[in-house]
């Protein structure tokens, strides 16, 4: 009885994996059925799929029935024949169904006659079978022809789910058939520890690169050879699908981490050996994700998900292999949600802005402020910056978050007015606010609309060559400038740090990075660099902002470098729109005398 049992979960499994419930599929078998009833002359043909708990008829001629109960199937005893054709004369003269309520009543079956459509793995989906509604007998030569239409219908079916189930550049099993396979696999080895493994063998920006230059034709061949490399080195050992364009994937299993990683280290060695390509040798890359999975189907379905998130943290840490981790999951679906979460925050008042002084040194005094934004998500607590702002960079939500930062930041500018009229307010844009829209429009008609004069206003951007490289940011820079805005480089110190591009850009202000200015105090050569660059921008004409000031030696140091403004701990930290006003309108900020 167990080896019944596991037979029927594997030949359900299949039955499930290779989609013959498709309604497609059964239509197109319709011509090969009529041609049935008329060669057989009898008035009802079908072929059936078998599942768990009933009969499915995908194909039909003379019943308008689609399903019957397994328990009053014929079908379901003709799938357990092996090849042989079940034939039975008078339905109701077999004690088998005598009884059975198709016989008894209508449609008052009496011939029957069928044959089992086979996997080529060799497990039962259903049948083809002819049913009359008069006793008879099948002749040999009707025999015959019943064995052979049950070929030309599995080569039917077999050719239709191949449909979609190859890659058409390497001809291999793709993603779809190894999704099936997996599930197939988790049936017959159920409960098994498995290791499925996704190789990535071309970088894609090299690979578009040398399709630029090469043409498609001999990038798609380099493909074609890398995968067929990778059947070579593997030896048998696990079946290879192409899964998208430059990955490849296999399963192995009774393999220990140490071992699997030694396997993998040597398919890199021999797939990285060049190739040709339009007569140029290239050499494959080797970048493999690791999943260890139970052959469950539940953790059968999530393999592919997990293999792609092990994948691109090799890609991202340049390293050739990753095992697939809980935590790095994790942080991707916290990210996924973030963005998923942010719009419907901004307009249920989950976001507010902070403010965060900034310092004249020469008299310690508050000259300006920057707005920082916050975020308090209702089920997740405090959401840092530091998280939800590089995620919004990787989706369109950063336009729309910073144009609520700006009216938002802009509308308090204009409150404060008649109390500080000479406060100055920072505001930060990304890259992706330069992709789409007009944020230097935006922004000067905000200004107009709460009365706010430009000169009050500095936008923040970081470092880099983006600027002149990005088609629209620097246009949009000028147009800020030319309406009297002031354009800061911030974080500068951490990346590019190059003077020679700041020059082709409108900018007055640079802010030092807290990694140049931290510690300075107590590190001289990182003194040396923080001092150079606040004296040469200077003399270049840029006014200097400080960031990270943390203690009292480094804040002199600056001071006596000249450096115009700090931003800091030491100073102030973040602070509601109320005492960012308190503080402003105060006293200069007082500490004590210079350390020894």
């Amino acid at each position: 009885m167990p080896l019944i049992d596991s037979y029927e979960l594997e030949r359900v499994a299949m039955v499930n994996a290779l989609d013959v419930l498709d309604p497609d599929l059964g239509a197109s078998l319709d011509p090969i059925t009529r041609l049935a009833a008329f060669t057989f002359g009898v008035p009802v043909v079908m072929v059936t799929i078998v599942d768990a708990d009933s009969q499915r008829f995908i194909s039909k001629v003379g019943t308008e029935l689609t399903r019957t109960d397994r328990r009053v199937s014929i079908c379901a005893h003709a799938i357990e024949t092996g090849d042989e054709i079940l034939e039975v004369p008078d339905l109701s003269k077999d004690r088998r169904f005598a009884d059975n309520p198709m016989v008894t009543g209508e449609p008052f079956m009496r011939f029957y006659a069928g044959a089992a459509l086979r996997s080529p793995s060799g497990h039962a989906l259903g049948t083809i079978c002819l049913i009359g509604y008069e006793p008879r007998h099948l002749t040999a030569d009707e025999r015959r022809k019943l064995v052979t239409l049950v070929q030309v219908v599995m080569t039917h079916i077999e050719l239709k789910l191949s449909v979609g189930r190859r890659e058409a550049i390497s001809g291999m099993s793709n993603r779809q058939q190894f999704q099936a396979d997996l599930l197939t696999l988790a049936e017959r080895r159920r409960g098994a520890e498995l290791h499925a493994v996704l190789v990535d063998v071309m970088d894609l920006q090299s690979a578009n690169e040398a399709g630029q230059v090469l043409g498609m034709a001999p990038m798609e061949s380099l493909i074609r050879q890398a995968g067929q490399r990778l059947v070579t080195l593997l030896d048998g050992a696990a079946k290879v699908y192409h899964l998208s364009s430059t990955r490849f994937a296999f399963v192995l299993g009774g393999r220990t981490a140490g071992g699997l990683n030694e396997l993998l280290m040597r398919l890199r060695e021999g797939l990285r050996e060049p190739l040709s390509a339009a007569g140029v040798p290239m050499s494959p890359l080797f970048h493999a994700g690791v999943v260890p999975f139970h052959a469950d189907a539940t953790e059968a379905g999530d393999v592919v998900r997990k293999a792609l998130i092990a994948v691109h943290a090799a890609l991202s840490q340049g390293i050739p292999i990753a095992w697939y981790t809980r935590d790095r999951d994790d942080q991707l679906t916290r990210a996924y949600r973030l963005a998923a979460d942010a719009e419907a925050g901004l307009l249920d008042g989950e976001f507010h802005l902070l403010y965060q002084p900034r310092v004249r040194l020469s008299d310690l005094r508050v000259r300006g402020v920057e707005a920082l934004l916050r975020w308090d998500h209702p089920e997740l607590g405090a959401v840092s910056p530091d998280e939800f702002i590089p995620v919004f960079e990787k989706t369109a939500l950063m336009a729309v978050v910073s144009r609520w930062v700006m009216e938002h930041a802009i509308a308090q500018l204009g409150q404060w007015q008649a109390a500080a009229p000479q406060l100055q307010l920072s505001l930060n844009l990304s890259p992706r606010d330069f992709d789409n829209g007009s944020p230097a429009e935006e922004l000067l008609a905000l200004c107009a609309e709460h009365g706010v004069d430009p000169g009050r206003v500095e936008v923040e951007v970081t470092e880099g060559e983006w600027i002149s490289n990005h088609r629209h940011a620097l246009p949009q820079l000028r147009t800020m400038q030319g309406g009297g805005v002031r354009i800061a480089i911030d974080d500068f110190g951490s990346g590019y740090s190059n003077f020679g591009y700041l020059t082709e850009l409108p900018i007055s202000v640079i802010k030092l990075d807290r990694s140049l200015v931290s510690g300075i105090a107590l590190a001289p050569t990182a003194a040396l660099k923080a001092e150079a660059v606040i004296r040469l921008a200077r003399r270049l004409g840029y006014s200097t902002v400080a960031e990270g000031v943390e203690n009292l030696g480094d804040l002199r140091l600056l001071q006596e470098w000249g450096c115009d403004e700090g931003q800091g701990y030491l100073l102030a930290r973040p602070m509601t729109p109320e005492l960012a006003l308190q503080l402003a309108t105060g006293a200069a900020l007082e500490f004590g005398p210079h350390p020894e």
